[in-house]
């Protein structure tokens, strides 16, 4: 029981920043920015060192960049809420032709259409914790934002489980690490590249690089998680 207990103290911190980090990312993509959430951000990029933009030369980018952009635009204007409104409809939303379409489905199948196999692989991974998106038969369950979402309820988990033995907690990390591997690294580094090429504002293409560092480096950070816990 000493080890187990001294391998939760170890691992604690890293657990929490990972939730910060899903809880971030979620709420940049599971909906259009709201005020609370412009709030939210600048106060997090208010630090001036953010959680673990110096493991990443593309987080550390992302961060400059949307620093870069708060020091220069009031998110409190009508002005700037609107832009950025706008520029996330542009990108993930419509009415036009998105020019990085938020869906895994749309970057694994040829024909670039919802609701296929890759969803169904998805809504696979969901199930087996009970885990039912809220816009469940609307939107569909390969939407990032809902990958995100599912990843910060699995690090919630695994926070909780990080007190007894290590059996659940290690088997929530090998879950986490495939659904990073199957799933979100097989198409968000192209997402990201789209989203960065395409967004108008640093605000985007700072989230964009963040989103793709952070997942990169999580996937290193559950192989060290589970070399712990083995």
């Amino acid at each position: 029981m000493t080890n187990v207990n001294h391998a939760s103290s170890r691992v604690t911190p890293l657990l929490e920043l990972r939730l910060f980090y899903y809880d971030f990312l979620r709420r940049t993509f599971l909906m259009e920015p709201t005020k609370d959430f412009l709030v939210f951000v600048k106060n997090s990029m208010i630090t001036p060192d953010f959680p673990l933009a110096s493991e990443r030369e593309m987080i550390l980018e992302g961060v400059q960049q949307i620093k870069n952009y708060l020091s220069k635009n009031d998110i409190q204007s009508e002005t700037v809420y609107n832009d950025l409104h706008w520029e996330f409809t542009r990108l993930f939303i419509g009415p036009y032709q998105l020019p990085s379409p938020p869906w895994e489905s749309t970057y694994l199948n040829e024909e670039r259409l919802l609701f296929q196999e890759e969803t169904l692989a998805v809504r696979k991974a969901y199930l087996k914790y009970s885990f039912l998106p809220v816009e469940f038969g609307h939107e569909a369950d390969d939407h990032l934002g809902l990958e995100l979402d599912f990843m910060f309820r699995l690090s919630q988990l695994c926070l909780e489980n990080n007190d007894e033995n290590g059996v659940d907690l290690r088997q929530l990390l090998m879950d986490q690490k495939s659904f990073l591997e199957e799933h979100l690294l097989q198409w968000v580094p192209k997402f990201s590249h789209d989203m960065i090429q395409h967004a108008e504002t640093d605000f985007y293409r700072g989230m964009g690089k963040i989103l793709r560092g952070f997942l990169t480096l999580d996937l290193e950070a559950l192989l060290e998680l589970l070399k712990i816990y083995s």
